[in-house]
Order: structure tokens, then C-alpha cells, then sequence
């Protein structure tokens, strides 16, 4: 806030004007989300590249408003997967399942409840081998 004073000696408080990219704009699509019951520090988010805006969206929230550990498989392909050949992108699948290891949890962006083939493979590699907490986006 700040504090202005007028000609006629009255203090007026006028909202100063801030750069913030979690304005309510922003945060307007994930308020009935409670990412809050996500209690591990590291957290890996795994889902369809057709919602790369969820992710971009999700990772930032996650990072500044709960201060988690936010890691995705790809940038790259994350952002241009038409660009890549069936072998390279079996080969950041495979990166993408390794990755895994290093994860305290997992957050699956299953956006109107769509989870792809691959993204069922790595909740069931978290879930079943590794034995750590899986949270679904469409239940938080």
C-alpha cells in the first residue's frame, strides 16, 4: 500500500500497482485446488504434454506459494513433442521413468480425468516399486 497525502491534508491509502505473474488472474483456475495436502518437499509432475499450460501453471504455484522441489521430465519435450521422432521420445520416456527415482511424490496432472498410457506406467512404478505417495490433480 501506499500512502499518499493530498492537498487538503487528508491521507488517502491507494493499492500500489505490483508485477506479480500469481495475480488473482492467474490463481483464478486453481482456487478449488488444495495443494496443500502435498506434504513432500520434492515433488514430479507427470502427465499428457496436450496440458503443458497446467504444467507451467501448477509448477509455479507449487514453487512459490509451498515452496516445493517442482521437476517435470522434459522441458523440451514438454513444450515441442510434435518435434521429436517416435525414437527420440521413447528415449525421454525412458530418462522420464529413471527420473522418478529421485522423487518424493508425484503430482498427475489428469486434467478432465485424461491419463495417457505412459503416465500410467510411471504411477505404477512410483506407486508399486518405489512405494511413495501419488496425488491426483482432479482430487486435491
Amino acid at each position: 500500500m501506499l500512502l499518499i497525502k493530498i492537498l487538503t491534508s487528508k491521507f488517502y491509502l491507494i493499492e500500489k500497482s505490483m508485477k506479480m505473474r500469481l495475480n488473482n488472474n492467474f490463481l483464478e483456475d486453481f482456487k478449488k485446488y488444495n495443494f496443500s495436502i502435498i506434504k513432500e518437499k520434492v515433488v514430479f509432475l507427470v502427465g499428457s504434454a496436450r496440458f503443458r499450460e497446467y504444467f507451467i501453471k501448477i509448477e509455479s504455484i507449487l514453487q512459490i506459494n509451498y515452496k516445493k522441489l517442482v521437476y517435470i521430465a522434459s522441458v523440451d519435450g514438454l513444450l515441442n513433442k510434435e518435434k521429436f521422432s517416435e525414437d527420440e521420445w521413447e528415449v525421454l520416456q525412458e530418462i522420464a521413468l529413471t527420473k522418478l527415482k529421485n522423487q518424493e511424490a508425484i503430482l498427475v496432472l489428469d486434467v478432465n480425468g485424461y491419463i495417457g498410457d505412459h503416465t500410467r506406467q510411471e504411477i505404477e512404478v512410483f506407486k508399486n516399486k518405489l512405494r511413495r505417495p501419488v496425488y491426483y490433480f482432479s482430487k486435491l
